[in-house]
């Protein structure tokens, strides 16, 4: 049951536009081939969509600012988490950045994993 279970989730790589918003629960991580090679994404079970009734997986890549964020607030798998998407700004010294922010609701299904463990 668990494998037919598993065949009906969609993996899908979330590609924002200012104003997205990424809302559901942290499920776990994974490497996969980015823009500059392999890399960590973390994976965000979305409530259950209107279309097919299957749970849809949403990957994102685990930036240095979003793995700091995330332990910083003390996520683990199982905890709720809005991700909203600002848009791509330029820093003080010239380097762009995508500003985002982060909002993680701790749940009595986390475990003692680290989100990003990888």
């Amino acid at each position: 049951m668990r494998a037919k279970a598993a065949l009906d989730v969609q993996i899908q790589v979330w590609k924002p536009t200012p104003g997205d918003c990424l809302e559901g629960r942290i499920v776990g991580s994974r490497q996969s081939q980015g823009p500059f090679g392999d890399q960590p994404q973390m994976l965000v079970q979305t409530p259950i969509n209107d279309v097919n009734d299957a749970p849809v997986i949403i990957a994102t890549w685990l930036t240095p600012w979003l793995k700091d964020q995330l332990r910083t607030q003390q996520a683990a798998l199982g905890d709720l988490l809005s991700l909203t998407f600002g848009g791509k700004e330029t820093s003080k010294t010239g380097k762009a950045f995508n500003r985002m922010t982060l909002t993680v609701l701790k749940t009595n299904l986390s475990g003692d994993r680290d989100a990003c463990q990888r």
